[in-house]
């Protein structure tokens, strides 16, 4: 409910896993099921040192996938290649997102050869952060 009623006030939503005692792969689960019923319409997601695992980011892939977010920032989250293939498949169809920031991950070679083959079907994604 308190979402619900928030829904036209918050755009941007920043997390820090150091701050949150809880299971971070539930979390970020339970987060997208409520993006996804629309509770929130955030334009900018910032998640920072969460430890994810591939059914987190896949919530995360689905909702980037019909979402209006403009900026997802998904830094030291423990992210690797087969994580960066569920996000590049997500950058496919998603016209809205121009800023994805995935720093302080290990995607390493094939992340990267995912994250090129998403890029090549979107040309909406302006700015990349990998460092």
């Amino acid at each position: 409910q308190l979402l619900r009623d928030l829904n036209k006030t918050i755009k941007r939503l920043v997390l820090d896993g150091r701050d949150l005692k809880l299971d971070h792969t539930n979390t970020v689960v339970r987060l997208t099921e409520a993006l996804e019923l629309r509770y929130l319409e955030l334009e900018e997601l910032y998640l920072y040192k969460f430890k994810t695992n591939n059914e987190a980011v896949r919530a995360i892939s689905n909702y980037v996938k019909t979402s209006s977010l403009c900026t997802l920032y998904l830094q030291s989250c423990g992210i690797d290649a087969a994580s960066v293939f569920l996000i590049g498949e997500s950058l496919q169809t998603n016209t809205s997102i121009k800023e994805l920031n995935l720093g302080s991950n290990w995607i390493g070679d094939d992340g990267a050869i995912a994250l090129a083959n998403a890029l090549k079907t979107n040309q909406h994604l302006k700015k990349l952060g990998l460092a």
